[in-house]
């Protein structure tokens, strides 16, 4: 009999033994590991295509039947699905990050944009200077919005959606 051991982050089966770790109090009171008694038809099956059944005590294969090939393709598939569920809170807080940096390097209270727009203004007994500035970084929060919409947008049940979840970069669209 051998055990097979499910990791509730990664959500299948990653490991085999031929005997129970959870009978290591040690490794019982630190890890959140499921340990199941069963075997894997590793002729047909691979082993991290194993997940929780319905019921959530036992494990079942979702892709039973398929060739071994057409199982890899769907683990892939709900692995990225499963990885851009984690990665979109991520990456909304990198578009507000990259966000407050474009505004802090460029805009700071130091920076020669506002110290030159300040001189402008006092040259010249207005406020022009400092409205076109304020209007640049209207622009880029207006962006950060855009961006953020975007990448809410993304439907992440789909693989299309977590593969651009997971290949998103903001950098590149907080700057174009």
């Amino acid at each position: 009999m051998a055990y097979l051991i499910y990791d509730p982050e990664e959500q299948h089966v990653v490991q085999q033994l031929s005997y129970n770790p959870l009978d290591d109090v040690a490794i019982k009171s630190t890890t959140t590991i499921k340990v199941f008694e069963g075997t894997v038809d590793e002729e047909n099956d691979f082993i991290t295509n194993y997940r929780l059944n319905a019921a959530g005590d036992g494990l079942e294969n979702p892709y039973a039947g398929q060739s071994k090939a057409d199982q890899l393709i769907k683990f892939q598939e709900d692995q990225d699905k499963i990885r851009a569920v984690k990665r979109l809170p991520q990456l909304i807080n990198e578009v507000k990050t990259q966000c407050k940096k474009i505004i802090e390097d460029g805009f700071g209270s130091s920076s020669w944009k506002v110290e030159k727009a300040q001189e402008d203004d006092l040259i010249n007994g207005n406020n022009d200077a400092m409205r076109a500035l304020a209007l640049e970084k209207k622009a880029i929060r207006d962006k950060n919005n855009a961006v953020e919409a975007e990448i809410q947008a993304l439907d992440i049940s789909t693989v299309a959606g977590a593969r651009a979840i997971l290949s998103y970069d903001v950098q590149a669209k907080m700057t174009e």
